[in-house]
Formats: C-alpha cells, sequence, structure tokens
C-alpha cells in the first residue's frame, strides 16, 4: 500500500511537470528572443507578447491543478468553474477546448465533489486529443460530457481502474487519483466505451457520474 501510494504521488507530480512544461518554455523562449534582439528591436514587443501570454497560460493552469490536485478548502466549489473555464481558455489558448459550465448550472456539492469534476475534465480532455467541448451539469444525473470528432481511451482511462500503478505514465496517476476521490465520496468509478461515447460512471449521492465523448 505504502508503494502504491508513493507511485501514486509519483505519478500526479509527473503530470503537474507535464502540463506546465510547455508554457514554462515558451516563457524561456520569449526570454531568450528579448535578451537576444534588445529593448530597442521590432522583435521586443512579440517577445513581451509572448511572455504575457505565456505567463498567463502557466498561472491559469497551476492554480486549476492545485485544487484539482492539492488539499481541498472549503472555497473549492465556488472556484472550481472559474478556474475551470480559465484553464481551458487561458491555459490552452489554441482554443483546443471548450468548457460548457453555465453558471446557473450550479457548482459542486462538496471540496472533495469540486476536486472530483476537476479531475474528470483532465480526463475528458485527455480522451479528446483534437479537442471538443466539455460540458459540466454537477446538478444532472450527467455531470460531464466530452464531445469531439476524435475520441480515444488513453493512459488516463487505465489508471481509473488499474490495481497495480508501476509501468503506466503519467497520465495514469490522474485516473487513479480520480478513482481515490470517488471512494473518498462513497462511491466508485468505472468506463466503458459505446459507439460514438466514453463513459466513465461512479456513485455518488445517487447520482451517476459520466463523461460521453461523440460529436460535438
Amino acid at each position: 500500500m505504502a508503494y502504491q501510494e508513493e507511485r501514486l504521488a509519483e505519478l500526479l507530480c509527473a503530470r503537474l511537470c507535464h502540463d506546465l512544461a510547455g508554457a514554462i518554455g515558451a516563457v524561456s523562449a520569449g526570454a531568450e528572443l528579448l535578451a537576444e534582439e534588445g529593448p530597442a528591436s521590432p522583435m521586443a514587443a512579440e517577445a513581451v507578447s509572448l511572455l504575457a501570454d505565456s505567463a498567463a497560460s502557466m498561472t491559469a493552469r497551476l492554480k486549476f491543478l492545485r485544487l484539482a490536485l492539492g488539499v481541498s478548502s472549503a472555497s473549492a466549489p465556488a472556484e472550481a468553474r472559474p478556474l475551470a473555464h480559465a484553464y481551458l481558455e487561458k491555459g490552452y489558448p489554441q482554443g483546443e477546448w471548450r468548457l460548457d459550465w453555465p453558471a446557473d448550472q450550479g457548482s459542486a456539492a462538496s471540496p472533495d465533489h469540486a476536486k472530483l469534476l476537476l479531475n474528470l475534465i483532465c480526463l475528458a480532455q485527455d480522451c479528446l486529443p483534437r479537442g471538443g467541448v466539455i460540458a459540466v451539469r454537477p446538478q444532472d444525473t450527467v455531470l460531464v460530457a466530452a464531445r469531439g470528432e476524435t475520441l480515444t481511451a488513453g493512459e488516463s482511462v487505465q489508471g481509473l481502474t488499474a490495481t497495480e500503478l508501476a509501468g503506466l505514465g503519467p497520465r495514469a496517476g490522474q485516473g487513479a487519483y480520480s478513482a481515490f476521490l470517488a471512494a473518498r465520496l462513497g462511491g466508485t468509478i468505472a468506463w466503458r466505451q459505446g459507439e460514438g461515447e466514453i463513459v466513465f460512471f461512479t456513485r455518488q449521492q445517487a447520482r451517476l457520474i459520466q463523461i460521453k465523448a461523440g460529436p460535438p
């Protein structure tokens, strides 16, 4: 058990580093460009813009992942929705993924529920390698639906049901942690793939939590 917990921590740390590496690399590239060209160069404005955009992307990703993977707080249910919007809009400004979580659909019921929602958003994102729409409905039976033309059940999905974490990649940690959160809420998570969709489900407060991946 101790080894499994240590391995899960390693996988989550690897996932965090992986998600931040791109934005940090862009900040480094902008700084190098500014240093090479100088502040008076016509390229300076481009370098500063790259630095600002990359810093905003890194900040959005880090704030989201801090709540998704960190210690629960009483403010988590209220913070989850704006952090999720910023994560997909600013964290990935190319617009591959769009969040559909209207304010009138409500928020998470508890801090752990908020964390589970954010981790399910990450699973849905991983299932949509070419982008798509991720809809969140915390008060409905179907809580999360990911829709796109291309879908795949990758490492994250493997982590959901893995009993042995050795040999699994960093994204598998997100699935394993989602299963842990569901268990802490008194439920379990499983998944199945049908025509045009991947469904993840758990029993928590007598609700079925699902992620569907299919046409937008």
